[in-house]
């Protein structure tokens, strides 16, 4: 049963005179209390191809905690930050989390492969873990009752994304760019199948290793393809990258570009209105977004930061909210007992009422479709897109392959 929508305290303060948090460190506890604290442990990319997720990550965190009050049941909250650059760092980190520190709440991002390994360690031990990647596997086949995820998997994403440039684009045929690993291989399996739908065509593909710096080869692949549409299925510094070179070697004067998967703002301002002029570009959060949750949310960031927050800030920012308020709700910080508050209960989030699903923990969103602007069009120097479509499209429980356990 859909539980009553209800607002916390964290949701009814719009904005905050200060963090009060130290600014750097690996751990810090919002003040100090004589109760013990409750540790979450943020596992992320402070290093390599994602290196910029950990900074936005660490803001998104301290707003939420900062905006909650810093204490939960009377305790506070002490966030133990680590960074997990592949899978083995992140089971190894989360391992001591757990059982050295006594860390029973966990975010990792934004590895796929990473998210996976880590997800496997804890369905053994009683904690519970906020996952944001994109792969099905998430809340599919590897699923299992302590992981709950609130980015939108690669299967809606791209269900929402491809049709929308089909009908801009009238691509007819595409050519994908896509890193190989979990997380790639996924997108480009739903875009096969919606193109496959439609009767149209995947020309070709071609894959690259993760943090890949020289994309001309792929382009010159891309380019000789000559397709309607050259969909880049990567994300953080390897878009950036791929779509630099693009215009360097004239792609857009041969084929469409777009892009399936991105963290918005942040890589914008990197590639620049002059690089993203037309191009269609698929997120799971942007700035614009109308909804009384996310403008309480930007307000608040802005004022923090004196930026506009990215995707991959927003991600961390509800979840923790969404912990605390679980936490709160369920009375305890018994993971079990914080896994049935958060399933199927419905909550104002940032794009509006959602909820994650007690079958699969798998959060009821929806994925956004923007195209960019050229510098000619922009209204200020932040306006490098509009939205121009979103929908909610999450598999059926049945067909998600999730057996929770």
């Amino acid at each position: 049963m859909t539980k009553k929508i209800t607002r916390r305290k964290f949701m009814q303060q719009s904005a905050f005179a200060t963090l009060g948090i130290a600014a750097s460190g690996l751990v810090w506890p919002y003040r100090s209390y004589g109760a013990e604290p409750v540790k979450i442990m943020i596992g992320t990319t402070f290093s390599g191809a994602y290196a910029e997720t950990g900074n936005f990550v660490r803001k998104g965190v301290k707003l939420a905690v900062s905006q909650f009050g810093g204490e939960v049941l009377g305790r506070p909250i002490e966030i133990i930050e680590r960074d997990v650059p592949n899978p083995a760092e992140g089971v190894r980190k989360a391992q001591e989390a757990v059982e050295k520190l006594g860390v029973k709440f966990l975010f990792v991002s934004p590895s796929s492969s990473t998210v996976l390994a880590v997800m496997e360690y804890l369905a053994k031990h009683n904690a519970m873990l906020y996952a944001s990647a994109g792969s099905d596997k998430i809340t599919g086949t590897a699923c299992n009752r302590a992981t709950f995820r609130w980015p939108v998997p690669t299967w809606g994403a791209v269900r929402e994304v491809v049709p929308r440039i089909i009908k801009e684009y009238k691509a007819k045929t595409f050519y994908t760019i896509t890193p190989k690993y979990v997380f790639g291989e996924d997108l480009l399996r739903n875009t096969k199948e919606v193109l496959a739908d439609r009767g149209l065509k995947l020309v070709g593909n071609s894959y690259h290793p993760l943090g890949e710096s020289d994309f001309s080869s792929h382009l010159t692949k891309a380019m000789a393809a000559k397709a309607d549409c050259v969909l880049f299925l990567n994300f953080g510094g390897d878009t950036v990258n791929s779509v630099k070179q693009a215009n360097n070697f004239g792609l857009p004067k041969v084929s469409r570009i777009a892009c399936a998967w991105g963290s918005g703002i942040t890589q914008m301002k990197a590639l620049g209105a002059n690089a993203m002029k037309g191009v269609i570009w698929g997120l799971q959060y942007f700035y614009k977004i109308d909804s009384p949750g996310n403008k309480k949310f930007l307000k608040a960031y802005r004022a923090a930061y004196n930026e506009t927050p990215p995707y991959i800030a927003a991600n961390p920012y509800i979840n923790i909210l969404t912990l605390l308020q679980a936490i709160e709700r369920a009375g305890s910080d018994d993971p079990r007992k914080v896994i049935e508050a958060t399933e199927d209960f419905e909550y104002e989030g940032l794009t509006g009422p959602e909820k994650y699903r007690a079958c699969d923990h798998q959060a009821v969103k929806p994925y956004y479709t923007l195209r960019c602007k050229g510098p000619e069009k922009m209204k200020g120097p932040e306006d490098f897109a509009d939205i121009i479509g979103f929908s909610t499209n999450i598999a059926p429980c049945e067909e998600t392959g999730c057996k929770m356990g």
